[in-house]
């Protein structure tokens, strides 16, 4: 699909213009990939996926001056015309290797990306974290999970977010990984300076044989329509 004219791609050194501009940054990729890393400012908006006028809510408005981040160039695209159709004007459309942002100096947020194999270790060496338990209480009375420091089912959110210190690293656990992913993708968007969540959830830390973390991601792109 050919691009517009008028919607152009970005190179790094457009991005570090448009960011010291503070324009505001869509963020369209999955809610796996912004918990992982995402651009500082950066707002959460997998419209490829699900559409841009169902899931915006106010974060896009007429006549704003907007960035859609994009992993291609074709999602980024689809974005960038439902932007429009909105009324926003996009100055263009950044898709770069999110691992090479760091590296040619674009401000970054990463998330605490752990694995079942380390996360004694990582509870261990980081001993102010708050461990909570996002699954909801038939799930956590069935299968307890002792290292957990707090329930927050994750029925209740977000209002649950308000509980917690935004100072404080908080860790994320779910019975797999997709609620886990978008408690952790609104934490980031609120403010908290340190969030993480354990890939596979519970059933990878006593399963690990099954875990299909292909199919995790499908299924963590199908619940972003949530928080």
């Amino acid at each position: 699909m050919p691009l517009e004219p008028r919607i152009v791609m970005l190179t790094y050194d457009d991005m570090r213009r448009q960011m010291a501009r503070h324009v505001k940054l869509i963020d369209v990729r999955t809610p796996e990939q912004f918990v992982q890393l995402h651009l500082v400012g950066s707002i959460p908006l997998p419209g490829p996926r699900f559409g841009m006028s169902l899931l915006a809510d106010g974060q896009i408005h007429p006549e704003e001056r907007i960035v859609i981040v994009s992993d291609d160039a074709v999602s980024g695209h689809i974005a960038a015309q439902e932007a429009n159709l909105m009324g926003a004007e996009v100055v263009g459309i950044f898709a770069s290797l999110p691992r090479s942002w760091e590296k040619r100096g674009l401000p970054v947020i990463k998330g605490d990306v752990v694995h079942p194999d380390t996360l004694l270790t990582y509870l261990h060496d980081n001993p102010q974290v708050e461990f909570v338990d996002v699954r909801e209480k038939m799930e956590q009375i069935r299968f307890p999970f002792p290292p957990v420091t707090r329930s927050m089912p994750f029925s209740l959110w977000p209002e649950q977010a308000r509980l917690l210190d935004p100072a404080r690293p908080v860790l994320l656990m779910s019975g797999k990984d997709q609620r886990s992913i978008l408690a952790a993708r609104h934490l980031m968007v609120q403010g908290f300076s340190r969030v993480g969540y354990l890939v596979g959830g519970y059933h990878r830390y006593h399963h690990p044989r099954v875990y299909d973390p292909k199919e995790a991601a499908r299924t963590t792109a199908r619940h972003g329509v949530f928080i």
